[in-house]
């Protein structure tokens, strides 16, 4: 009878876990094991509605240096940002990423993954800048797009006007800026009848790509 129970347990905790692990632009991060700045094992759901975070997937067999983690740690609580390290074995980690670490991913409070770089794993002034550079894209979004779009771009409200969800697992970022249609004039761009920086095309779009 212990037999049965144990395998029935096995094929339940087996089926609780999320089909296709490899995290995705616009989509849910599973709730992987994670190590947070002290080196404390945690879950990311523990997380969930109180603020973004930075998971840092190392390549295997490197670790960072504490110095590194706690000045990287520093910068990004500016940023009111978490860093979590990934704590799996090497298995999880490879069906956490679609390829093999080292990555860095940018998850949201809701849980959501927001950017993803694979190949890299990003600290200090670095990660600071790829956290920067979302922030700054959906400060530029809400003001200037989020009307017609919606928060989480599954609008169509206005004319001629397509939802942005799951873009960012349809089409690159430079396919994502052919679509914008812009008009180039100086030192600035003409989007529908309103004239954006550069910094701040740059910005929604890696923001966009995250819907």
């Amino acid at each position: 009878m212990r037999i049965r129970k144990f395998w029935v347990a096995l094929a339940l905790a087996q089926c609780a876990l999320p089909l296709g692990w490899a995290v995705k632009l616009g989509e849910a991060v599973p709730d992987v094991a994670l190590r947070d700045c002290s080196g404390t094992e945690v879950r990311l759901a523990a997380y969930h509605q109180k603020a973004q975070a930075v998971i840092l997937a190392e390549a295997p067999g490197a670790r960072l240096a504490p110095a590194v983690v706690n000045a990287t740690c520093r910068d990004l609580a500016a940023l009111d940002t978490l860093v979590f390290r990934l704590a799996g074995d090497a298995q999880a980690n490879r069906r956490f990423l679609e390829a093999d670490p080292p990555a860095t991913v940018l998850v949201d409070p809701g849980g959501v993954t927001r950017r993803l770089l694979p190949g890299q794993t990003l600290t200090g002034a670095d990660l600071a800048g790829f956290v920067k550079l979302w922030q700054f894209g959906k400060t530029v979004y809400n003001g200037e797009c989020v009307r017609c779009h919606g928060e989480d771009g599954d609008l169509h409200i206005c004319e001629d006007v397509k939802p942005l969800a799951g873009i960012g697992r349809r089409l690159t970022q430079g396919q994502i800026r052919e679509k914008l249609r812009m008009a180039p004039i100086n030192d600035q761009y003409l989007i529908r009848g309103q004239f954006y920086s550069k910094e701040d095309v740059d910005a929604v779009i890696v923001y966009v790509a995250g819907l």
